[in-house]
């Protein structure tokens, strides 16, 4: 039996959490070493009286951290952990920075894919292997049965009543952005399109937009308020709107019930459809998510989701949702373009949703995240002359520099990327590269890295925060 401490029910912390700090320093103090065996969790909550799935969370925090290791068939082991035991605490304020041993990529849009390949992920691959290939693609929208699990899928976690008919599966939101795109410029007798964009927003729409050779109309959005409403409705002669209204990209507002219901006012009176792209919805911090505006208007919305922050973007599998003629357009459109997903990938995708083991692989990974973002509030908490942002939801956070320029901004992603620590600049995001509601700061995602490594690379960022506001 490991020494864990003693569990006080009587705490605010949750049991799971006291529980992954005792195992934590028990690693740390070298009392268990790398390879060693842990519990299982039904012995170890029979030891220590507490319920079972108080120990898988905890367990699911210290593999996600990066101090356990989960085997198939060989058990949960202590993993080889080579940092100093003061790197797996909080960065402090007198703290020494050092760079850490790899470059570490905190660029944003990467969610952690270790542990993914787990027993269910491998058996519903392998099933939809096993089935004799179809001799061709028979519906452009996708396989009937993932566009069943799709809806279901949008049922439970976003309070839609989808039916699998409207749903068109694609190859990731760039993919769904496309589509529509090209489907509103084939029913649309205008030419070019203009598209109202968020500014500051995603670069790739933009880039996407430019292609197709749409014009894009910038709209601002305020730091805390989102998307600027008055702006918007001075804004004539737009063709859609495209629009994160969850969790905006990158500064992390969301727009409020109130908003929702002007902005849709505003699209029916002027005649814009609506391009909803329900990004981070999965993974809300500490508040009620919202419904999407395609419940409130389904055909006025068109709503765009993918697989990528709740697995990984390199799987390349997401979906549109749209009714009446838009629908129709779009799914002529996708047969036009044919459907670029893998019918053997959909065949597995539609097992794994089936099974309920994606929402439990989306809980074990709230709660993981969840973690982090404890961590990183705590670790900017005392730092004078930055403001954390963004912390709501998803899996980013941003750094504001109130009062400070571009080229601290500048500065600051330049002297971590010479440290080994890899983030965004925030005037990136900028249409034009420049925005005047836009403060300077940087963007930086915590959630591929082992939390160890994570609070290595928060520490060198703190200590170049400090010097170049010094400066």
């Amino acid at each position: 039996m490991i020494s864990l401490g003693i569990l006080d029910r009587n705490s605010s912390v949750p049991l799971h959490e006291q529980l992954a700090h005792g195992l934590r320093a028990a690693v740390l103090a070298r009392r268990v070493g790398a390879g060693d065996v842990v519990p299982s969790t039904r012995a170890l909550a029979a030891d220590l009286g507490v319920a079972r799935g108080t120990v898988v969370a905890a367990y699911e925090i210290l593999a996600g951290e990066g101090y356990l290791l989960t085997t198939p068939g060989g058990g949960t082991v202590v993993a080889d952990v080579v940092v100093s035991p003061a790197a797996a605490r909080v960065p402090s304020a007198g703290a020494t920075a050092r760079a850490p041993e790899a470059e570490v990529d905190l660029r944003p849009g990467r969610p952690r894919t270790a542990g993914v390949a787990d027993t269910a992920w491998r058996s519903a691959w392998r099933r939809a292997a096993a089935v004799d290939p179809e001799s061709d693609v028979d519906d452009a929208a996708g396989h009937p049965a993932l566009r069943v699990e799709i809806a279901r899928h949008l049922g439970r976690t976003r309070g839609l009543d989808v039916s699998a008919e409207d749903v068109v599966v694609s190859a990731g939101t760039s993919d769904a952005m496309l589509l529509t795109l090209v489907s509103l410029m084939s029913g649309s007798a205008r030419k070019p399109l203009r598209v109202g964009i968020e500014d500051p927003g995603y670069p790739r729409v933009r880039m996407i937009l430019r292609r197709l050779g749409i014009e894009p109309v910038p709209v601002p959005v305020r730091v805390g308020s989102g998307l600027d409403l008055d702006a918007l409705e001075r804004r004539r002669g737009l063709d859609a709107l495209i629009v994160t209204p969850n969790h905006h990209y990158p500064v992390g507002s969301r727009l409020d019930a109130e908003q929702r219901a002007r902005l849709l006012t505003w699209a029916v009176r002027e005649d814009v459809l609506v391009i909803e792209d329900d990004y981070d919805s999965e993974f809300p911090h500490g508040r009620a998510p919202l419904p999407p505006l395609s419940l409130l208007d389904p055909s006025r919305v068109v709503l765009i989701g993918s697989l990528s922050k709740i697995l990984t973007p390199a799987l390349r599998c997401g979906w549109v949702v749209a009714s009446g003629p838009v629908g129709e357009r779009i799914r002529a459109t996708r047969e036009d373009i044919d459907l670029p997903v893998s019918l053997v990938q959909q065949r597995a995708l539609a097992l794994y949703l089936a099974e309920g083991d994606l929402a439990r692989h989306t809980a074990r990974r709230r709660r993981d995240y969840r973690h982090r973002r404890g961590l990183l509030l705590e670790a900017f908490a005392d730092v004078p002359g930055v403001e954390l942002a963004a912390t709501d939801g998803g899996l980013h956070a941003v750094v504001l520099l109130p009062g400070q320029g571009v080229a601290v901004e500048q500065a600051i992603v330049g002297e971590l990327a010479a440290r080994g620590v890899l983030v965004e600049s925030l005037s990136r995001y900028a249409v034009g590269g420049d925005s005047p509601s836009l403060p300077s700061g940087i963007v930086f995602g915590y959630a591929e890295p082992s939390t160890v490594v994570l609070l290595e690379a928060v520490r060198v960022m703190l200590a170049v925060l400090r010097a170049c506001i010094a400066r």
